[in-house]
């Protein structure tokens, strides 16, 4: 078979060349460690590849995410933690502020330190993370949530949402809270109503010392009855007592007090109506009884909002709410106290309204008593406040320990996509190193027989 001398030099540079470029391709992958260079190399590890790599991508911005998550949490449970703090330190100047020994300037020394506080709580309410968002405005993080009107009257500005961090492709973290959670929407009283002093039946103040428990629901499912209107007045008549004018015989009623039902003014106990009945307003006492108020008053004693044995005509036949209070003290005739369904009030006015009571005491047992009530009922708000300050820290505890489930969980996985990855693409350096001296082995091989091809020619002979 003749073969062109054309031909050898052709099939002799195509060998070179070929094995040139192996050994570079082998060079490259040595010199960057992958194995895959081009798609062209393996367009299935290359796809694969791209898809592990965006993920990654996506994962380690999720785990940015988590960081500052955590971060921003972890600064509002320390703010939290101040904010109790700071609540703790009212309490006990309030519980001090009961002490009968302190005389009204006393009491207004108490204030003066407990407005302090006031305005410490003010600044922690108003907080701003590390991008100088507010922590408790809600969505609005670029709005100062709480702006003073005056001693008491703080006006909240935020909303009621809660900024979220995406920390997962299915999960969001909330990184904020509505100030109206932390701050205002604090129930009074016992959560479910609250008690306080109903004023004389003259129109002014009570006169006498008798002072109301926060009351309690023993069985919230009787107190949900439909009869329950949550709003009474406990009313006292008071006369002297006709078998020892020393002493006075006190008795009770308890009264619907809700303006807007049909049994306004009623008593609940046996039906009275103090509006139309004879004689209007009052109840007729006679000689063989000196008070006809339907139940005896017990210094300290429960006033059980439920029918009593002996009582047959009761408003409701039967009725039983499920609650009680207490009054203790000396009422005067006409001292009443009021009940009525817990309401929201913010922590802020609650100092404000004990800053007033501190402030207009007087050094008498009326105001005594007054103060006693006043005080009664901020402790009992300080203490809602107080829980509900530590439900949302621990919201926020539950929150901090989630991202950090979540943060291992996508390092975790941003682990196997790095090890997958590597496998997909990483260079077998034994395997190369291997292949690129058999390559050069070939390469030289190659350049040496394509030099002794060269020779071949006849015109080296006839030259000669």
């Amino acid at each position: 078979m003749r073969i062109a001398t054309s031909s050898i030099y052709n099939s002799g540079v195509f060998s070179m060349n070929n094995r040139q470029a192996d050994l570079y391709k082998l060079q490259n992958q040595l010199s960057t460690g992958r194995r895959i260079l081009t798609p062209a190399d393996d367009p299935v590890a290359a796809a694969r590849s791209l898809d592990l790599s965006q993920a990654t991508q996506v994962n380690e911005q999720y785990i940015d995410n988590v960081k500052y998550a955590n971060s921003t949490l972890a600064l509002t449970e320390d703010n939290l933690q101040q904010v109790t703090a700071v609540i703790q330190d009212i309490q006990e100047l309030a519980v001090q502020s009961g002490n009968p020994a302190l005389t009204s300037s006393e009491k207004k020394m108490l204030e003066s330190d407990i407005r302090g506080k006031y305005q410490q709580l003010i600044g922690l309410a108003n907080t701003t993370d590390g991008n100088g968002l507010y922590l408790f405005s809600g969505y609005k993080g670029d709005t100062k949530p709480f702006n003073e009107q005056s001693y008491g009257n703080v006006r909240y500005d935020g909303d009621q949402g809660q900024r979220s961090v995406q920390v997962s492709p299915s999960r969001q973290i909330p990184v904020s809270d509505s100030g109206a959670d932390v701050f205002v929407k604090i129930k009074t009283g016992n959560g479910t109503f609250t008690t306080g002093t109903g004023g004389n039946a003259a129109g002014g103040a009570n006169q006498g010392t008798g002072i109301v428990s926060p009351g309690v629901v023993s069985d919230p499912v009787k107190w949900a009855n439909a009869n329950n209107n949550d709003t009474y007045r406990v009313q006292f008549h008071v006369v002297p007592d006709p078998t020892d004018p020393t002493k006075t015989v006190t008795r009770y009623d308890i009264i619907d007090n809700d303006t807007n039902s049909a049994n306004y003014n009623r008593s609940l106990i046996d039906g009275y109506d103090y509006t139309n009945d004879v004689p209007a307003g009052g109840r007729t006492d006679g000689a063989g009884n000196p008070n006809a108020y339907p139940r005896s008053y017990t210094a300290g004693g429960d006033i059980t909002f439920a029918q009593q044995p002996g009582e047959t005509s009761a408003l409701y036949p039967n009725w039983d709410f499920g609650g009680k209070i207490s009054v203790d003290g000396v009422p005067k005739d006409g001292d009443s106290f009021k009940l009525e369904g817990s309401r929201d009030q913010d922590l802020f006015s609650t100092i404000g309204d004990f800053a007033a009571a501190l402030t207009n005491y007087a050094d008498n047992s009326t105001s005594g008593a007054d103060f006693q009530n006043r005080l009664n009922a901020t402790l009992s708000n300080l203490n809602n406040a107080l829980s509900n300050v530590l439900t949302v820290q621990a919201n926020v505890g539950s929150r901090m320990k989630e991202g950090d489930s979540v943060q291992t969980t996508t390092e975790d996985l941003n682990v196997q996509f790095k090890t997958t990855l590597s496998k997909l693409t990483d260079l077998d350096y034994v395997k190369a190193i291997s292949d690129f001296s058999v390559t050069q082995t070939y390469l030289d091989a190659a350049r040496q027989s394509f030099s002794k091809v060269q020779g071949l020619s006849l015109f080296q002979y006839i030259g000669g």
